[in-house]
């Protein structure tokens, strides 16, 4: 106590992010502990609480940002989702751009494995219709799929690719083999998933191109 009785010391700060970072630093870091959890552990096992203990942050200033498992779940696929992307605009308007733009996500992933692990667990747990992220996994494989199957039948209308290529199967058969590499590339690091999916492309030119691929 001081001389005047009262107490000298600073008043005790309310738990929340750590003194001096900034905000759009502390939800950085709860997002980068909450993918890393997830992608191990799942979602179900994953607690808030885990997520705010590994961000470093208390549980009050993770709610700060994620009022909810379910917010904080949204905000980590949607995060995948951007940073999973890739400039389509870079590869152009060619019959089989958007096939090539797939086969560099797949370089790109080799450097992302918690983004690939985390993806990896989505699949197995959103199954489910009861599951959080089963919406998003549809929505996911309904956009890819239709994207390729719309761009072989603009090619077909265009002349580029023949006739009677089946869109629907080679955009179903492309995803699912993405898929599977990124399975297998999570237990041997040591395939490579760009030369594996780029080896399928050049042969589905091959088969299905109408003039020059």
């Amino acid at each position: 106590m001081s001389a005047t009785g009262q107490d000298s010391r600073p008043a005790r700060r309310r738990p929340g992010r750590p003194r001096g970072q900034d905000s759009a630093v502390v939800r950085e870091s709860a997002m980068r502990a909450a993918i890393d959890l997830i992608a191990r552990q799942g979602f179900a096992a994953t607690s808030m609480a885990q997520v705010a203990a590994a961000a470093g942050i208390s549980p009050s200033g993770l709610v700060h940002h994620f009022p909810s498992k379910k917010a904080l779940l949204g905000a980590v696929l949607e995060h995948r989702d951007t940073v999973d992307s890739f400039p389509r605009e870079e590869f152009g308007d060619g019959p089989w751009a958007d096939f090539d733009h797939l086969v560099h996500v797949a370089w790109l992933n080799m450097e992302r494995r918690q983004l690939v692990l985390l993806y990896t667990t989505m699949m197995g747990e959103a199954a489910t219709s009861e599951h959080p992220a089963h919406e998003w996994l549809k929505g996911h494989y309904a956009a890819v799929v239709g994207t390729l199957a719309d761009a072989v039948r603009v090619a077909q209308r265009d002349g580029h690719m023949q006739p009677d290529a089946p869109a629907d199967r080679i955009a179903r058969s492309t995803v699912a083999l993405m898929d599977g590499l990124q399975v297998q590339w999570l237990l041997d690091p040591e395939i490579d998933m760009e030369v594996a999916l780029g080896d399928h492309v050049a042969e589905l030119k091959r088969r299905w191109s109408a003039g020059p691929a």
